[in-house]
C-alpha cells in the first residue's frame, strides 16, 4: 500500500453522520490488525465540489452518506458498472486524484436479505427512494415478482420504480406514502425494507403502522440506531423474520475494505466492533 500523502486516511461525509457506527468499526478493524489508517466522519453542510476536490488529495477513498449518495455521481471521474447504473456512490477510491465511485450498498443489502434465507419473493415493499432506496430496489430486481415503492412525495417513488423495471423487475410501482396506499399493498408483499432515515435515533417511530405488517413475512430496516426499531419490534410481534440495519452495514464494510486495502475482513468481526460501540455485546 502506497503512503504518499493523505494515502493514510479514509472518511465518511454526509448530514448528519454523528449516528454513524462505521468509524468505530473501521479503526478497530484497522487497530486489530496493525494498519495504521484512520477513518474519520465529516459533516457536509455545503460546498460539496469543494470537498470532494479536498479529498482528492487527502485521502486514500471516502464513504458518502445521507443526502449525497445521488449528487456524489457527478463529481468523480469514473463509476463502476454498478454505481452507473444504480446512479448513486457510496465508496470511493483515491488514486493520485483521481476518484473511482463504487455502490456496495446493493451487495451489503443482498447479504443481509440472505440471512433470512435464499428465497425469491411475490411482491415487496421498498420504503424509501433515495440513494440507499435505489441500491434496495436494483438488488431486489433480481429477485421479486413485484416491487412497490413509497415516498414522501411519490415523485421519487415513480423514478425508481421506472429504473426498477429497466432492471429487470416484472412489475413495478411507485406512489406516495399515505396510509391508503400502504393499506393496500402491504397486503400483497412478504418483504417489507425500510430504506428511509424513519426511526433513526428514535425508538418510537416507524415508517409502516403495526397494523399493516403481513404476519409471517420478511421485513429488513437499513436503520441501525436503534438496532431494534419500532418496525423490527411490530414485526417481530407478528411473527415476522427480521433484518436489523446492522447486518447491512457490515456486509458493505466488508467490500468497502476490499476496495480500498485489497483485505478480506469478517462480517462478524466487524458487526462485533459495532455492538461493542454500542455498549450492546449481546
Amino acid at each position: 500500500m502506497e503512503t504518499s500523502r493523505g494515502s493514510m486516511n479514509l472518511y465518511l461525509i454526509g448530514k448528519p453522520v454523528n449516528h454513524s457506527l462505521s468509524p468505530a468499526i473501521y479503526m478497530k478493524y484497522f487497530e486489530a490488525i496493525g494498519l495504521g489508517v484512520k477513518y474519520k466522519a465529516i459533516e457536509v453542510e455545503r460546498d460539496l465540489d469543494r470537498m470532494f476536490n479536498w479529498l482528492r488529495d487527502n485521502s486514500m477513498g471516502f464513504n458518502v452518506t445521507i443526502p449525497f449518495k445521488l449528487a456524489a455521481t457527478r463529481l468523480i471521474d469514473e463509476l463502476d458498472e454498478h454505481a452507473s447504473i444504480i446512479g448513486a456512490v457510496n465508496t470511493v477510491k483515491s488514486h493520485k486524484g483521481h476518484l473511482v465511485g463504487y455502490n456496495t450498498d446493493w451487495i451489503g443489502f443482498t447479504k443481509a436479505l440472505l440471512m433470512a434465507g435464499p428465497r425469491g419473493y411475490g411482491g415487496a415493499l421498498l420504503i424509501g427512494a433515495g440513494g440507499a432506496g435505489r441500491a434496495a430496489a436494483y438488488a431486489l430486481a433480481r429477485i421479486v415478482d413485484t416491487l412497490y415503492i413509497v415516498s414522501k412525495t411519490g415523485s421519487t417513488a415513480a423514478t425508481l420504480s421506472r429504473l426498477a423495471t429497466q432492471w429487470g423487475v416484472s412489475k413495478s410501482k411507485g406512489v406516495k406514502a399515505t396510509i391508503d396506499n400502504l393499506m393496500d399493498i402491504a397486503r400483497r408483499v412478504d418483504l417489507i425494507v425500510n430504506a428511509s432515515p424513519v426511526g433513526l435515533n428514535d425508538p418510537e417511530s416507524s415508517p409502516l403502522p403495526a397494523r399493516l405488517i403481513p404476519e409471517k413475512c420478511v421485513v429488513l430496516d437499513m436503520v441501525y440506531r436503534p438496532l431494534s426499531t419500532r418496525l423490527l419490534r411490530d414485526a417481530q410481534e407478528k411473527g415476522c423474520t427480521i433484518i436489523d440495519g446492522l447486518w447491512m452495514l457490515v456486509h458493505q464494510a466488508v467490500e468497502n475494505i476490499k476496495i480500498w486495502l485489497g483485505l478480506q475482513a469478517d462480517p462478524l468481526q466487524l458487526r462485533n466492533y459495532a455492538l461493542q460501540a454500542m455498549g450492546d455485546n449481546s
